[in-house]
């Protein structure tokens, strides 16, 4: 059974996120005990509604951590996910590289 604990320092991922690029919404919920992040809405052809593109998030420490769909590349990567109030800093490594990101709190 999969349970997630929160440190008192570490806010949930839970809501909705802008990506920045296509106008990509992302909703992060709980579905089956696991918290999994899902495509809401997209300018972006390529997107699929309701397309999981963040699975697996675990707690470790002060940050989250999982896997991320890459939807042009059609690969998973693994993803370092730290939550600061209204915006989530996404740190995605492919090899030896990495790429950070940020997304934003949605109001819709």
């Amino acid at each position: 059974m999969f349970s997630i604990v929160y440190s008192s320092a570490q806010q949930s991922l839970e809501g909705l996120w802008k990506t920045g690029k296509e106008e990509t919404i992302i909703e992060i919920s709980f579905s089956s005990e696991q918290l999994i992040g899902k495509i809401k809405s997209s300018n972006n052809e390529e997107a699929e509604m309701g397309e999981i593109i963040l699975k697996g998030l675990r707690s470790e420490g002060n940050k989250w951590v999982g896997k991320i769909y890459a939807v042009k590349r059609k690969k998973w990567y693994n993803v370092e996910i730290i939550s600061k109030e209204e915006v989530l800093e996404l740190k995605i490594s492919f090899g030896l590289m990495s790429r950070s990101l940020q997304w934003k709190k949605s109001k819709s």
